[in-house]
C-alpha cells in the first residue's frame, strides 16, 4: 500500500495545477466559459499527458536525486525501477491513446508533442535536459503548451504571455540545488549567465507579460507577473540573492500557485453569478 500511495508522488502538485489551469484557460479565454467536458479534457492533459513527462524525468533522474532529493520515492526505495518503468509505460501508452480519442487535427498534434518532446528532454541520447538554455526554453514552453491545445489559434498571443511568465520562474529552477546536477555532469544556467543577468532577464520577463496583458485587455491576468515579479523583487531587495536562492525558485512557483487559484476562482465565481443572474 506504501507503494501504492507513493506513485502520485512522482509527479508533482504544482505541475499539476499550472498545466490543468494552462489547459482551462484555453476555452475559456476563447469562447469565455468552459464546460464540464473541457475540464476532464484539462484534467487529462494534467493528471495523464504531463505525468508521463514527469515521471520520465524522475525515473531518469533516480541516481541524481539520491543526493538532491533521497527523499523522493524513488531513491529512498519507496518504488522499485521496475513497477516505476510499468506505471511510465502505462502513462504513455494512456497519453498516446488518451490524445488519440480526445483531439483531432493541430490539438492532436500539439498533445503528442508533449509526448515527444517529454521525452527528448529527458531519454537518452538526446537528454535536453543538460542544456541549460534549451532546458529552461522547453520547461517554459512546457508550462504554457495546454493553453495551445485547448485555445482558439486566434488567442496563440495570449500563450505568448504565459510563456513569458513561465520564463521567468523556471530561469530559477535548478541554481539553488546543483547537488545533484553536478555529479551527474550537467550545467547550470549560471554556467552561461551572470546571476545579476539572469535577475534581469526574469524581471524583463514579469514585465513585458504585464505590459502585454494590459494591451490584450486581460487585466484578470495581471496576478500572474505581479505576484512572481514582486516575489524575485522582494528577495532582490532583502540582499545577497546567493544566500536565498535555495527558497527563490519554491517562492516564485508558490506566487504562480497562488495567483493561478486565485484566477480560477473569480473566473469560477464570475460564471456561476452570470448563470444564475
Amino acid at each position: 500500500m506504501n507503494a501504492l500511495t507513493s506513485f502520485p508522488r512522482l509527479y508533482r502538485l504544482d505541475v499539476a495545477v499550472v498545466t490543468f489551469g494552462a489547459a482551462l484557460a484555453g476555452p475559456y479565454f476563447s469562447t469565455g466559459s468552459f464546460s464540464a467536458t473541457d475540464v476532464a479534457v484539462a484534467a487529462f492533459i494534467s493528471l495523464i499527458l504531463y505525468n508521463y513527462v514527469y515521471v520520465l524525468n524522475a525515473v531518469t533522474d533516480r541516481f541524481e536525486d539520491t543526493i538532491s532529493h533521497p527523499e523522493r520515492p524513488l531513491p529512498s526505495g519507496r518504488i522499485g525501477p521496475t513497477p516505476a518503468a510499468f506505471y511510465l509505460i502505462m502513462l504513455l501508452h494512456l497519453a498516446v491513446a488518451g490524445s488519440i480519442v480526445l483531439f483531432t487535427g493541430p490539438s492532436l498534434f500539439l498533445a503528442l508533442l508533449v509526448v515527444f518532446l517529454g521525452t527528448l528532454y529527458s531519454a537518452a541520447p538526446f537528454e535536453l535536459k543538460n542544456h541549460p538554455v534549451i532546458a529552461i526554453a522547453v520547461t517554459a514552453w512546457g508550462m504554457a503548451h495546454p493553453f495551445f491545445i485547448t485555445a482558439h489559434p486566434s488567442r496563440a498571443p495570449l500563450g505568448a504571455v504565459l510563456i513569458l511568465v513561465a520564463l521567468g520562474v523556471v530561469a530559477f529552477k535548478d541554481i539553488g540545488d546543483p547537488g545533484g546536477d553536478a555529479a551527474a555532469g550537467r550545467r547550470s544556467i549560471l554556467a552561461v549567465l551572470s546571476l545579476r543577468t539572469l535577475c534581469v532577464l526574469s524581471l524583463f520577463s514579469f514585465i513585458a507579460a504585464a505590459t502585454a496583458l494590459i494591451l490584450l485587455d486581460l487585466p484578470i491576468l495581471l496576478a500572474l507577473p505581479a505576484l512572481t515579479g514582486a516575489t524575485l523583487l522582494y528577495h532582490l531587495a532583502r540582499g545577497p540573492l546567493e544566500k536565498s536562492l535555495p527558497l527563490l525558485y519554491t517562492r516564485l512557483i508558490r506566487s504562480a500557485l497562488a495567483a493561478i487559484v486565485g484566477i480560477i476562482i473569480v473566473v469560477v465565481a464570475g460564471l456561476i453569478g452570470a448563470g444564475g443572474a
